[in-house]
């Protein structure tokens, strides 16, 4: 009897081993797998972020061009537009 019992803990024991080594092998492939996810979708965002960057320096350079040539061609249009702005910036924060 009392071999049983030992020769039952010693089965207990193994198995106790192999799930708990099932488990570590488990834990690491999931770690993995969430680190690689994680990396892809890092990647899509700089991506992303990347692309949406260079649409707006576009963007902006398109706007700064139009305006240049705007104020060389209408200087005095474009002082007097600049003044209004100032004046009623100027008024807007004299009221506070």
């Amino acid at each position: 009897m009392n071999s049983q019992l030992s020769a039952g803990a010693d089965s207990l024991r193994a198995s106790k081993d192999r799930i708990s080594g099932e488990i570590g092998g488990m834990v690491t492939e999931a770690t993995d797998l969430v680190k690689n996810i994680g990396t892809q979708k890092l990647d899509s965002a700089r991506t992303s972020i990347a692309h949406a960057q260079a649409i707006v320096t576009d963007s902006a350079k398109q706007y700064a061009s139009v305006t240049d040539q705007y104020v060389r061609a209408n200087p005095w249009k474009a002082l007097g537009v600049a003044a209004a702005g100032g004046l009623l910036v100027g008024m807007l924060l004299a009221r506070r």
